[in-house]
């Protein structure tokens, strides 16, 4: 992986996993908006967040190894990967943010993490299909287009 793949992908994970998450949280405190706190919650919460973090290393290892590339924009995989968890969705490490995103509403409890949550699955969804997969049809061509067909883009 080179180096700037590593920078790139460590600054997104900064602001959409900590800051994002951390300036809703302070602005649930700054409009006093309620905190949902149970242990129970709390404790799902924690296991969505590890699920998703799971998820994650999982997808980018098949990236890796079947792909031979990351996914990084900058570093794309050189063949398109449909293995794996990938049967099942086009876009698994998009439904771990997903889930470390709704972990994060369930641990902490700030109903603005909630909100974050749900513009994240609006905003990733728009980013999914106007940008990313205009490009793979043009990268990986007829392979890509049958594999839309046979596998949906969530679950």
């Amino acid at each position: 992986m080179k180096p700037t793949s590593v920078l790139l992908a460590a600054f997104v994970g900064l602001v959409f996993f900590v800051l994002l998450p951390f300036a809703s949280i302070k602005i649930n405190d700054f409009f006093v908006l309620p905190v949902i706190s149970y242990p129970v919650f709390k404790a799902f919460g924690l296991i969505l967040f590890l699920a998703g973090v799971l998820l994650i290393i999982y997808s980018t290892k098949l990236f890796f190894i079947l792909g031979k590339g990351t996914p990084v924009p900058i570093e794309p995989p050189k063949k398109l990967v449909v293995n794996g968890v990938y049967k099942y969705s086009r876009n698994p490490i998009y439904l771990s943010y997903f889930l470390i995103f709704l972990g994060y509403f369930f641990f902490f409890g700030h109903l603005t993490l909630l909100v974050y949550f749900v513009l994240s699955i609006i905003g990733i969804n728009l980013i999914v299909a106007f940008y990313e997969e205009p490009i793979l049809k043009k990268r990986f061509g007829k392979d890509y287009k049958d594999y839309l067909h046979k596998i949906p883009r969530w679950i």
